[in-house]
């Protein structure tokens, strides 16, 4: 085997990584996704996606309703402009009907929030108690094998 040159030995010396080196690095990664993590948690303590008003509406056959939307904040900026909304409402026929939101957004992305519309004949619509948000205050009564559970 031949005898290494000058060359050949310094380039081997440059190869070896110094340990302090190599803590060094760790050290910065770590203190770098520290930093990121309290960063992001900071830009999005108040970020949101939620309907504005009742969740659920009860309303009589023929009765229009007028949507309050939603909002949504991502980073601390209001994109409520982002979101989408569609809907199978049919005022004129019973039923249980929705108001779909959807946002394209990368804090939100493949969030959906739905707002339940329910229409009654005007029989049905007597035993629909509501409170002073419109929402349905009727009991959702569950047979059990020891009795009636409110459910």
């Amino acid at each position: 085997m031949a005898k290494k040159s000058k060359i050949e030995k310094t380039i081997d010396k440059q190869k070896k990584a110094h340990p302090v080196a190599f803590l060094l690095v760790v050290l910065f990664l770590l203190a770098g996704a520290v930093a990121g993590y309290f960063t992001v948690k900071h830009l999005t303590k108040n970020d949101k996606f939620e309907l504005v008003g009742a969740k659920t509406i009860t309303l009589s056959l023929g009765e229009t309703y007028e949507d309050e939307g939603a909002v949504a904040i991502s980073f601390g900026r209001d994109v409520s402009d982002k979101i989408k909304v569609e809907n199978n409402i049919n005022n004129l026929e019973a039923g249980r009907y929705y108001i779909k939101y959807t946002i394209d957004d990368l804090r939100f992305g493949g969030v959906i929030k739905y707002r339940y519309i329910i229409y009654l004949d005007e029989e049905e619509n007597i035993d629909a108690p509501t409170d002073e948000n419109g929402e349905s205050t009727s009991l959702n009564l569950v047979l059990t094998g020891g009795g009636i559970v409110n459910g």
